[in-house]
């Protein structure tokens, strides 16, 4: 059995590496991230919500509910299929959000 202690240790190397790709990537400079200006966490969390919202559920329009309002996922509305680009854009946003 692994040593937990090595398990936590190699997780945590690998979350340093991925912040770091991240923070130094050049399409996110730090004179860009506009949200960086407040650092109050409840308005960031506000803030995700917002686009979360509009860009993670199109415009509050959720996808695979059941019909009608039912409780029984047994009839569940067609979701309809993303539009193009959509992992992209909803990828960059996230990337953005943790930086």
């Amino acid at each position: 059995m692994p040593d937990i202690a090595s398990f936590w240790n190699e997780r945590g190397a690998w979350l340093r590496n991925e912040a770091t790709a991240l923070r130094n990537r050049q399409e996110f400079p730090r004179s860009q991230l506009t949200e960086l200006a407040s650092t109050d966490f409840e308005s960031w969390a506000k803030e995700s919500f917002e686009i979360a919202t509009q860009i993670a559920y199109r415009n509050g329009g959720r996808i695979g509910i059941p019909k009608g309002g039912n409780k029984d996922c047994t009839t569940v509305a067609a979701a309809p299929v993303l539009p193009v680009g959509y992992v992209v854009s909803a990828s960059r946003i996230a990337d953005r959000r943790m930086i």
